[in-house]
């Protein structure tokens, strides 16, 4: 009975744990946590009481001054240490914390707690930082209650930032291998483990929060039909669409099948040409599957109640991301074919339309998904020759500032579009971008420093050598003779193209400046690459000019 007593006190009052204890059936690992938990509480407590019972004697001296304004003096500015300096500095309100959680302790011996006291209980552990105690107790009152919309919130807040700390530890390791430690030493050595064990923890915790985020979005804590800790909401707001947009784009799991990939995101056509070139079976078929759970497809779908709603009041206007965030929203709201698209479309289109011209690269043309995306829809709802043009006026307007660097990712923006196209078998569209891209060569035939091969729009076993001005002049070639074939009217630098044949195929026998370069690895480690002809038409050759 004294042991019972002993371990009842030891674990507050955890029913379940101490009977797992006397019956062995608790494992040795998590009975080592919940101990080391115990611990730290415990610490914890003894800080802060010891905190306050050093200053209880010149708490006497303050309170009894009869010049002190409580209305103006700070109590702890006032507040002494009498004899021990060592004690560490509490956080503010640490004492009404712990004595609300000694309240619901107590009070939790005479039965099982509410969800209400599991959340008083949780407060005043994060109050006091305990993490681990404060997530247990919100899950308990979850267990209750799942509907309970401040035990979501208390662990989604966690979750954050457990993976922002793990984050920040990982870069701040690798920033110490990188700039700090010698070269090939112990030191660079241990701070890159370190900096891997932190990766590690922060794709744990991202795991936990993407089990969170769903329910958080749902169960947001409101006052009188306001959202409370609005920065809050906005920062697990973009966070929840990003980490949605990122399923929906790149999880081939999810949707069941490549093929099926493709659908959801409007990539047909982009699939069946890869799939002409790599007829893998396991890539085909429609699966009718969803990328998203069913509390996924839920909290997307209560974020776009809220933005059809007040679509102006959505987004903060001086937001940095909010281009980025509200096209990821948008293709979410395609990828799962729910209604409003196109007015959805036409309001971003809007907000793009208005926003500087910094903003829009920013949001639309730095993460290559996003761009080949917008660049999708963008033809779905507009002309591509208007894509085209804006590509080219952000260019010349932004050219003074950028001493000509943005002319590569321009470059990117065309092989994305002309591949787009290509696809589609617009090839009169084609031979427009890539007219356009080579404008950007001034007459060079190369553009050099850090221009480079970039990859394959759908294809990372392809590069593409996008700074060479020939490769642009094989793809108009490659468009002219497409035009050819389909008997589509021609343009007259297609025409220009075709009649000058003969010193075409001899310009082309350079493939280092014209050919992609594809490439295998193997399981041991080794690999090989070879040049291969764009989209599989060798110009070298005199049959594949053929009418």
């Amino acid at each position: 009975m004294r042991n019972l007593l002993d371990l009842d006190a030891l674990f507050s009052g955890e029913t379940t744990t101490v009977i797992d204890v006397v019956t062995g059936a608790i494992d040795a690992n998590i009975l080592n946590e919940r101990l080391n938990d115990v611990e730290q509480s415990m610490q914890q407590r003894l800080d802060i009481y010891r905190y306050w019972l050093d200053r209880i004697s010149s708490a006497r001296s303050v309170l009894a001054d009869p010049h002190l304004n409580l209305k103006v003096d700070r109590l702890d500015e006032r507040l002494l240490a009498a004899r021990n300096t060592e004690i560490p500095t509490i956080a503010p309100f640490a004492l009404h914390a712990l004595q609300v959680q000694e309240a619901s302790e107590a009070k939790a011996r005479t039965g099982l707690p509410s969800a209400a006291e599991f959340i008083s209980r949780a407060d005043a552990y994060l109050a006091l930082d305990d993490l681990a105690n404060a997530d247990r107790n919100a899950c308990s009152a979850i267990e209750q209650d799942a509907a309970c919309a401040r035990g979501w919130f208390i662990r989604v807040a966690i979750a954050l930032r457990r993976r922002q700390s793990a984050m920040r530890t990982f870069h701040r390791k690798r920033m110490e291998a990188q700039e700090f430690a010698e070269p090939l030493s112990g030191h660079e050595r241990w701070a890159n483990e370190q900096a891997d064990e932190s990766a590690n923890d922060a794709w744990e915790h991202q795991q936990s929060l993407d089990a969170i985020l769903p329910q958080a979005i749902l169960h947001w804590p409101q006052n009188a039909g306001r959202r409370e800790y609005g920065d809050l909401w906005k920062q697990v707001r973009n966070v929840f669409v990003g980490r949605m947009f990122a399923i929906a784009v790149h999880s081939v799991q999810r949707a069941g099948s490549r093929e099926q990939w493709a659908h959801l995101n409007g990539l047909e056509l982009e699939w069946e040409l890869e799939h002409r070139k790599q007829p893998y079976a396991s890539s085909s078929g429609l699966t009718g599957s969803s990328s998203f759970t069913a509390e996924e497809t839920r909290a997307i779908t209560k974020l776009l109640a809220v933005y059809d709603d007040k679509p102006q009041q959505f987004f903060d206007i001086i937001e940095g991301s909010r281009i980025s965030t509200d096209f990821q929203l948008y293709h979410l709201r395609f990828a799962l074919r729910m209604e409003g698209c196109d007015a959805h479309w036409a309001m971003l289109q809007a907000a793009v339309a208005t926003s500087p011209l910094a903003s829009q690269a920013d949001n639309l043309m730095r993460d290559p998904t996003v761009a080949k995306l917008w660049q999708a829809h963008y033809c779905r709802h507009s002309q591509p020759a208007a894509l085209v043009q804006s590509y080219a006026k952000w260019l010349k307007e932004t050219q003074a500032q950028s001493n000509g660097h943005l002319r590569h990712s321009v470059l990117q923006q065309y092989a994305y579009l002309f591949h787009h196209q290509f696809v589609r078998r617009q090839f009169g569209l084609c031979g427009e971008v890539a007219a356009e891209a080579l404008t950007l060569f001034a007459g060079a035939t190369a553009l050099t420093g850090w221009f480079g091969w970039q990859p394959h729009p759908y294809d990372d076993s392809i590069s593409m050598p996008l700074h060479q001005c020939r490769y642009w002049e094989y793809l108009a070639a490659v468009a002219a003779v497409e035009q050819r074939r389909k008997s589509e009217p021609l343009s007259a630098k297609a025409q220009a193209i075709l009649d000058d044949e003969s010193r075409w195929r001899e310009a082309f026998s350079e493939q280092a400046k014209c050919f992609w370069t594809a490439s295998m690895e193997y399981e041991d480690g080794c690999g090989e690459d070879w040049p291969e002809p764009p989209y599989g038409i060798d110009l070298r050759e005199q049959d594949s000019w053929a009418k």
